[in-house]
């Protein structure tokens, strides 16, 4: 058996605590060996609090020797130069999405890594859904049928609030709800159709981080012409999932770990197809995504393969991403305006 691969989690955040270490903890290869924060305190306290005893620093320079690899987990506008601290020394990362904040950012990292011939996984979990890869496999064998649209939305009222609270700030951000929320369903479209042919954006951020956001992409150059829309909100609750249209019917996947993959067709529409792998793995009764990551990541760097998602796959979201927020139209929404009516005498 190999020894357990030496971990650093830089970044001691809600990610880290409620994600990253209890996979690491749960996965017989890892040991983790030191967990990195500025505010030294906090990584001591979640140290404490999991009954561990890593080497507690304050940068990841501090820790290079002593270590195999490291998760960066911090606020976007940092990854770039931790990573690099990380990948000029050859310590193989696993960074959490958005790869980072922009993509000429991004192209920093991927050829720091090329440089230096070292590993780059980016946090792209879902990736590791059984049902987003059944639901792949099913889509390149045409399963479903010749695809005319698709939509995908997720919205909560509120929630997600880093300690940092980093994505308050556009700048540091890189975006707002289009990266916080909307970045993981543009890896897994890349991952189903590859680079949209165009794509534009909607969203009422003029000065900020946007609450709303709408996103349209079109297909038409593969041998296929669809098309496709994105939906995310901070404000309002949005039933997450997507939906496939198809000559033949509604192909449904909601946002959960275990959700059944639905098939509805159009030529009987009271009927309701599931649609499963035999022996098809569940979620809940095994690893975490996080952990299946993570277990992926090691295996990357002892193979010396290529990670399920890698640093160029994440810096194509990225420059997706980019190009929304350069074809962008603002929508103006004024949350006030009903209260300085209610208001008037």
């Amino acid at each position: 058996m190999s020894p357990p691969f030496r971990l650093a989690l830089v970044g001691a955040g809600l990610i880290t605590q409620q994600s990253h270490l209890p996979a690491a903890l749960a996965s017989p290869m890892v040991e983790v060996s030191a967990i990195v924060d500025p505010v030294t305190e906090r990584a001591v306290e979640l140290a404490r609090g999991y009954g561990i005893r890593p080497r507690i620093a304050a940068r990841v320079e501090d820790v290079v020797m002593e270590i195999d690899g490291a998760i960066i987990a911090t606020p976007n506008h940092t990854h770039r130069a931790i990573a690099l601290a990380c990948l000029e020394r050859r310590i193989p990362t696993l960074i959490e999405k958005p790869l980072a904040r922009s993509y000429s950012e991004g192209i920093d990292i991927v050829r720091t890594a090329d440089a230096n011939d070292t590993v780059v996984a980016v946090g792209y979990c879902l990736r590791f859904q059984d049902n987003v890869i059944h639901f792949k496999t099913l889509l390149d064998q045409g399963f479903f049928g010749e695809i005319k649209r698709f939509v995908h939305e997720f919205g909560t009222a509120g929630g997600w609030a880093p300690l940092s609270a980093y994505n308050l700030d556009r700048k540091n951000a890189g975006g707002g709800v289009l990266v916080v929320t909307g970045s993981h369903f543009l890896d897994r479209m890349l991952y189903f159709w590859g680079y949209p042919d165009h794509a534009s954006l909607e969203d009422d951020g003029p000065n900020g981080p946007e609450a709303n956001c709408t996103a349209r992409f079109e297909y038409s150059s593969k041998g296929a012409s669809f098309v496709g829309l994105a939906r995310y909100s901070k404000t309002v609750r949005l039933p997450g999932g997507m939906v496939v249209e198809t000559d033949r019917g509604f192909a449904v996947l909601t946002e959960d770990d275990n959700a059944e993959i639905v098939f509805r067709p159009h030529s009987n529409p009271a009927i309701e197809q599931i649609v499963r792998r035999r022996f098809q793995r569940m979620t809940n009764n095994g690893p975490s995504v996080f952990q299946l990551q993570l277990e992926d990541f090691i295996r990357a760097v002892r193979d010396r393969r290529r990670p399920v998602v890698d640093g160029r796959q994440a810096l194509e979201s990225l420059r997706l991403i980019d190009q929304l927020y350069a074809n962008r139209r603002l929508v103006a929404m004024n949350y006030y305006q009903r209260e300085k009516a209610l208001a008037r005498p």
